[in-house]
């Protein structure tokens, strides 16, 4: 665990900065990170205060958030680097597209962890749709979440709502921390009660 500790301070330290842009910029990014981040704040201050003793379920957790963290923030940087030339407030402008992306991602990681990889070209093919909007640079649509909704809903059906994400499981592990960050509709990635995409 002490290694892993390390590892989460050294991350966290190289991309506090980033994060505290998505909370200031009021970012759909810093909604969708926020749960992670703050558990695994909240793990590591607990372990250093001597609050709370690591075990093999926090272990697990901190481990799983942290590769997940790390992989996401890698994603969004190489996003910002390819497509915006490092300008973060031309990258915010398209989030929400970016966003997506990442769900995406994390729709595909499940699926193929259920062995359903019949789905993969017709999320291939809209993740490539969403890279293309932001190499155009085009105005995002005011019914872009619905469409990726309607896509995605078309591709897997039921199963979309049979999806838990990580995201999803560390609203939950932040709920018994004692964490709560608004309106949980404000923060799981997936559907809302309207079912409109986040």
């Amino acid at each position: 665990m002490d290694n892993l500790l390390k590892e989460f301070r050294s991350w966290y330290k190289e991309n506090k900065e980033l994060y505290a842009e998505f909370m200031h910029h009021d970012s759909v990014l810093f909604d969708r990170f926020q749960p992670v981040i703050e558990v695994l704040n909240h793990i590591e201050s607990e372990i250093a205060t001597g609050s709370l003793e690591a075990n093999d379920d926090i272990d697990k957790i901190f481990g799983v958030g942290l590769e997940y963290i790390n992989d996401q923030f890698q994603t969004v940087k190489m996003y910002l680097e390819t497509y915006f030339n490092d300008d973060l407030h031309a990258f915010l402008d398209y989030d929400k597209v970016i966003n997506a992306l990442l769900y995406l991602e994390d729709v595909r990681y499940e699926l193929d962890e259920k062995g359903l990889k019949t789905v993969d070209l017709q999320i291939e093919q809209l993740m490539e749709e969403l890279e293309a909007i932001l190499e155009s640079g085009k105005e995002v649509p005011d019914t872009f979440s619905l469409y990726v909704d309607d896509v995605l809903q078309q591709a897997i059906g039921d199963k979309l709502s049979e999806f838990v994400g990580i995201i999803d499981i560390f609203v939950d592990v932040a709920e018994t921390f004692g964490l709560y960050f608004g309106e949980a509709e404000d923060i799981v990635i997936g559907r809302d009660t309207e079912g409109e995409t986040k």
